[in-house]
């Protein structure tokens, strides 16, 4: 691109206050720079005479001479020493003080300043105040959106057509919450104003607490490349941000499905307070990446709505929420559907991960397809997961659904329709939570498990599993299905349990979350034995006493056997006559009595067997508690 040419416009003077008035400012030297404050400075001047200079200096009248600016550059900020610098437009690219309106002198506007496209239809192009070539076209929009924040802000306004760029759109704020020199970028529809990224660059970079609204425009991305990026800034006894109080509709981003792309469609580095809506993501590497690298500030509080993504490639997350340094949280995804596209291999539906751990994100209404993994809480807290249809990818005998880690806990799940193919494999939940005061709960789940399906689990010992059930043509592991009942009750369901321990050991899959209080407690079950003397002690386990002056009720077989207790004692304290001889038929075993639990926790059934004898609890037991005070 060619130099262009500055100055000797009907608005390029340099002024200066002189007694509470305005006044032209003679033999001022003034230079030029890529910035509104700060930056670099442009160096590479000629005077009209093709002869090189470094600045300029006005005249008698406080004109600025006529000179070319750097090659490629067709706007720069003047600094003629005072306190502000302002924006200068070369002849030709702008109706304002750089003398000419691109063409025919109109276009600018106080409500926008319009760019054409190279491929905008010629009357738009007569019209417009900034008009692109096809080449860095960056550098025009660049200078539309510099002369709107010289202004205080404005509207800039993309016609129809394609944009290409070498460089990304960049939109930077003030860190100044009371001048943000807002910008809003508009185009004139998703497939009629297409920004085109080079390979490996950005679209648009946003960055110093900027606020900016971007609307009604595509993106195509190549290679590295991301749609939308953003960097934060942080202010020295402030906060950290990179934008605020921006708004995000009627985009559409797309990676034209190579699988070789590894950019993501928004890469957004500590957003905060802004809002999304009505986005298309079609086959991009990677989705949406929220991350908070700040122990200043937790960024996010922001709302993600009617959104679709489709992610192609290996290895990808459709929305992948990071907190490495301080907390990205308080984040709403309302009616987000994601996908991942033919071929596509180890991906992951949503990720929250990070050595500081993701907390409060809420997902309402939301589809997963074709991950081979859905969900994956790598370290997190507190999430909640509605669910409407989910499925993990075809064929692939890795499918997980719901993955939680170590240190994910109350993390709430629930699913309408968890979907199993015909001969489909899927581990529905891995849940590896160790933090026992705080489970994490998976409920109102509903399994279709296709023809020769097959449907396993794991779960930590706090899990709290609620009214899962199924439509099952396959195999579903014994213990996951819950019916719903208005008192859930924790029940052994196709398999006996068997021990030989004869110390207390839990029986695993019946429990209760229980707060401090008192309950009634209600134990039952089939048991046999295999020699002399082997006992049950259908006991309970967790931070629980038997009341003081409760009467607890142990019953074997036809014989009941009332225990006193004439103080508080710890519950696994209390075998009673629970020894029976050895019988090959069941014989039922009743245990009741209140429990005064002083710390919120499990409360587990225990059990143990004589020496050199075996204890096997038949399915169908059940163990019930009631709160009563």
């Amino acid at each position: 691109m060619a130099r262009q040419t500055f100055g000797a416009g009907v608005g390029d003077f340099a002024v200066t206050p002189s007694d509470g008035l305005w006044g032209v400012a003679t033999g001022v030297e003034v230079t030029f720079w890529d910035s509104m404050a700060d930056g670099n400075r442009y160096t590479d001047l000629q005077d009209e005479s093709g002869d090189p200079i470094a600045s300029v200096v006005t005249d008698e009248y406080g004109a600025l001479p006529r000179f070319q600016g750097p090659d490629g550059v067709i706007g720069m900020w003047a600094d003629a020493g005072g306190s502000r610098r302002a924006w200068m437009d070369a002849h030709g690219i702008a109706g304002g003080g750089g003398g000419g309106g691109g063409g025919k002198g109109g276009g600018y506007t106080s409500l926008a300043r319009v760019v054409a496209s190279a491929t905008a239809p010629e009357d738009v192009r007569a019209a417009a105040s900034y008009v692109c070539t096809g080449v860095a076209d960056q550098t025009v929009i660049q200078a539309a959106i510099n002369a709107a924040q010289s202004e205080g802000g404005g509207v800039v306004q993309l016609s129809v057509g394609t944009f290409n760029l070498t460089a990304p759109v960049t939109i930077n704020g003030t860190a100044n919450e009371d001048n943000p020199l807002t910008v809003t970028l508009v185009g004139c529809g998703e497939f009629a104003t297409v920004l085109k990224p080079a390979t490996n660059v950005d679209g648009i970079l946003i960055s110093n607490w900027a606020q900016c609204h971007l609307r009604d425009f595509g993106i195509v991305i190549q290679g590295s490349g991301s749609g939308i990026v953003s960097k934060s800034v942080t202010v020295p006894g402030a906060d950290t941000r990179s934008f605020w109080d921006s708004s995000f509709r009627n985009l559409r981003i797309n990676g034209s499905y190579t699988s070789t792309n590894s950019g993501w469609a928004m890469d957004l580095d500590m957003p905060f307070r802004s809002d999304f809506t009505n986005i298309e993501i079609e086959g991009t590497r990677k989705g949406i990446h929220l991350y908070n690298n700040s122990s200043i500030q937790n960024a996010g509080d922001c709302t993600f709505t009617r959104m679709f993504i489709e992610i192609v490639g290996a290895g990808g997350a459709a929305i992948h929420v990071e907190s490495a340094n301080g907390n990205m949280n308080q984040n709403n995804f309302s009616m987000v559907e994601a996908g991942a596209g033919a071929g596509a291999t180890g991906t992951t539906g949503i990720l929250i991960d990070g050595a500081a751990g993701g907390a409060s994100q809420r997902f309402w209404g939301t589809n997963l397809e074709q991950f081979d993994t859905l969900i994956n809480v790598a370290h997190g807290e507190s999430n909640v997961f509605d669910l409407n249809y989910v499925t993990c990818r075809n064929g692939n005998a890795g499918n997980k659904a719901f993955v939680f880690g170590a240190n994910s806990y109350n993390n709430r799940l629930s699913a309408m329709w968890v979907n199993v193919a015909s001969n489909g494999q899927l581990k529905i939940i891995e849940d590896n939570n160790e933090t026992d005061d705080l489970p994490n709960f998976f409920e109102r789940i509903r399994i279709e498990n296709n023809k020769s399906g097959n449907v396993t689990w794991s779960s930590a010992d706090t899990s709290i599993f609620r009214d899962i059930v199924a439509f099952n043509e396959g195999t579903i592991q014994a213990g996951l299905l819950q019916l719903p009942q208005s008192n859930p009750v924790p029940m052994l369901a196709t398999a006996a349990k068997t021990t030989t321990s004869t110390t207390l050991a839990d029986v695993s899959g019946m429990g209760h979350w229980v707060h401090k209080g008192t309950y009634l407690v209600d134990i039952e079950g089939f048991v046999s034995t295999s020699a002399v003397g082997a006992y049950p002690v259908m006991a309970l386990g967790g931070s629980a006493v038997w009341g003081a002056g409760s009467a607890v009720t142990i019953e074997v077989g036809t014989s009941p056997t009332a225990v006193a207790i004439a103080r508080a004692a710890a519950v696994d304290s209390v075998s009673g006559n629970t020894s029976i001889s050895a019988v090959s038929a069941p014989v039922l075993v009743r245990i009741r009595g209140a429990v005064v639990v002083s710390t919120a926790g499990m409360l587990r059934m225990r059990w143990r067997a004589a020496a050199a004898g075996t204890l096997t609890l038949q399915p169908g037991a059940y163990f019930n508690v009631r709160k009563i005070d």
